[in-house]
């Protein structure tokens, strides 16, 4: 999935074609953001570009919409065993040689970290992160301004109010429990929110927290575009939460009984300062810890070619030597 300029997009799966010369490669593109030619991702081969027609937004349902409608056309157009999402700003550690038998291995369905949200603190979080997840997804949520994409107030002018109602807002969220102010970038407006009178959640199907970039077989994949099908309540809700991508596949296949779940993902991330909301940017230096990650980790994110290329110039060079060495290892064994 990219929404940023497509030059370190076009550098991962030029790498990830390397990798996996026969799988299929799917981008999508958020044309509002970005644009790519039809026929940028030709040399590539086996590489398929799909759009939105409705602007995405971070914290939305729109980025939801957007990954299962690619699943859908997936399932419909391309033959795959595990389908992996990535970023753009995703990019590979370690060599794929061993990613297919690694993903048979398993013997899951999903790899996925993810967690009910009741049980959180369990997991070694912060009460304070149990609470926002409640706020995210036990309230429906409206938006506190009903243009929320013009241009009618500059943005210095939106910064400026932020600045002086946050207070307030952080205040109303702790005194009480039935209205919640939910605060994302200064991209996307306030959001109200009141304790939903009911929810799809219950008892022996809860409310599940984790990553968006997870990896799906395909029997998962097929269950993930059934189930947004066949229950438009449950798509009704979520659309009505704040950051649901973080929320809303997870709880569809972790509630799933015939899915089995291996709760870790293949990613990579570290999080310095995670009330920012985003990881670590990876910079040159540290290519030790990215070459030391677990053994399952083979992408990491995320990367940002503008503010260190090396790091990706270091992580090719690695997975090059890699290639050249299986390639040797073949050759004699021929």
């Amino acid at each position: 999935m990219n929404h940023r300029d497509p030059a370190q997009l076009m550098r991962l799966v030029t790498t990830l074609r390397l990798e996996l010369p026969e799988a299929p490669i799917v981008v999508h593109n958020d044309k509002f953001r970005t644009h790519i030619a039809p026929s940028a991702l030709d040399p590539i081969g086996n590489a398929y570009l799909l759009t939105n027609d409705e602007p995405i937004w971070w914290g939305d349902f729109s980025l939801v919409v957007a990954f299962w409608r690619s699943i859908a056309w997936m399932i419909e157009h391309v033959e795959f065993d595990w389908l992996i999402l990535l970023s753009a700003q995703d990019y590979p550690i370690k060599p794929f040689s061993k990613l297919g038998d690694y993903l048979a291995a398993t013997g899951a369905d999903v790899l996925l970290r993810a967690a009910p949200i009741s049980q959180l603190s369990k997991e070694g979080f912060r009460k304070e992160f149990q609470r926002d997840k409640r706020r995210r997804y036990l309230y429906q949520y409206r938006l506190a301004a009903t243009d929320w994409k013009s241009d009618e107030l500059s943005s210095r002018l939106r910064r400026w109010f932020r600045r002086h109602a946050d207070l307030f807002a952080d205040v109303l969220n702790k005194v009480q429990p039935c209205l919640q102010i939910s605060k994302l970038s200064d991209e996307v407006p306030w959001r109200v929110g009141f304790r939903a009178r009911s929810t799809p959640f219950t008892r022996n199907e809860p409310c599940w927290f984790g990553s968006m970039w997870m990896s799906l077989s395909r029997r998962a994949a097929e269950f993930v575009v059934t189930s947004a099908r066949e229950r438009p309540d449950y798509v009704e809700y979520y659309r009505r939460t704040v950051v649901p991508d973080e929320s809303a596949t997870a709880t569809l296949v972790c509630n799933a009984p015939e899915l089995r779940i291996e709760p870790h993902n293949i990613h990579h991330v570290r999080w310095t300062h995670s009330r920012k909301g985003h990881p670590d940017v990876f910079v040159a230096a540290d290519l030790p810890e990215l070459l030391a990650a677990p053994e399952h980790e083979f992408f990491a994110r995320k990367f940002d070619m503008a503010r260190d290329a090396e790091i990706l110039d270091e992580l090719d060079r690695m997975l090059a030597r890699a290639r050249a060495t299986s390639s040797g290892a073949s050759s004699d064994g021929y």
